[in-house]
């Protein structure tokens, strides 16, 4: 995204978030949530699937902090790394206090994802002060819900930034894998959703299936900053003519 729309960008989403909490009733933690299909323990370790199944997210993130270097990066995979141990650790015993340490680094998530689709390749100072911005607003949007037990400002952090993604996908370049990245999220909350359902009809339940498509999520994010990271390089890297090239 160039400058110009990087500049409409904070007025326009400063407008949505005014609208939303004008025209939209304040959103209550459902009570019922904390109660999940699978509550199975294996090998001394209570609702056992919940619990391992963010694996992946360390995966992820353990392979993007390794491989990028660049601000937006590091806190995009910092957030799904930390993503494994907070939810982890409110699947071990799910109660009203842990939310609190699985929401926020899925806020680290929302936000550098946000950032790096506004600010395209460019790690400049302006557009890192965007990021702590943003980042800032997430976290605000956890602590918010903590104190008040309204969702508003946690919902439009958790899906503003994939409602972008959707005109994003017209003029980012690798787009596909931000379709993906839409496409696997949408199916880990429809999992989440049914959690009920498929656990069911399936020895899993849709809880498990959801983090494992959310993780798979992340994984496409982890493509397409690797592809962009790659396009920069190659800019960057001066020409070399074939000749010196082989010295």
């Amino acid at each position: 995204m160039d400058k110009n729309r990087a500049r409409l960008f904070i007025p326009a989403a400063a407008l949505a978030v005014v609208a939303f909490f004008l025209f939209v009733p304040p959103i209550a933690q459902d009570e019922t949530y904390h109660f999940f299909a699978d509550s199975r323990t294996v090998w001394g370790i209570p609702n056992f699937w919940n619990v391992v199944s963010n694996l992946p997210f360390a995966a992820v993130g353990i392979l993007g902090l390794w491989e990028l270097r660049a601000t937006f990066d590091r806190v995009l995979f910092a957030g799904v790394l930390l993503t494994f141990f907070g939810s982890a650790y409110y699947h071990l015993a799910p109660s009203d206090s842990r939310p609190v340490w699985d929401r926020l680094p899925m806020t680290l998530v929302f936000m550098a994802l946000l950032a790096c689709v506004v600010s395209g390749k460019s790690d400049s100072r302006s557009n890192r002060w965007l990021l702590v911005l943003l980042v800032t607003c997430g976290v605000a949007s956890v602590l918010w819900w903590s104190i008040t037990n309204d969702l508003r400002l946690y919902i439009l952090i958790q899906f503003g930034p994939l409602l972008i993604l959707v005109p994003a996908l017209w003029f980012v370049r690798d787009a596909r894998y931000l379709a993906a990245v839409l496409a696997f999220y949408a199916l880990a909350k429809l999992a989440e959703f049914w959690d009920r359902a498929i656990s069911s009809g399936l020895p899993i339940s849709g809880h498990t299936v959801k983090h494992v498509l959310a993780a798979i999520a992340t994984y496409f994010i982890l493509r397409w900053r690797l592809t962009a990271a790659g396009q920069a390089s190659n800019v960057n890297t001066p020409y070399q003519p074939a000749q010196e090239a082989l010295c």
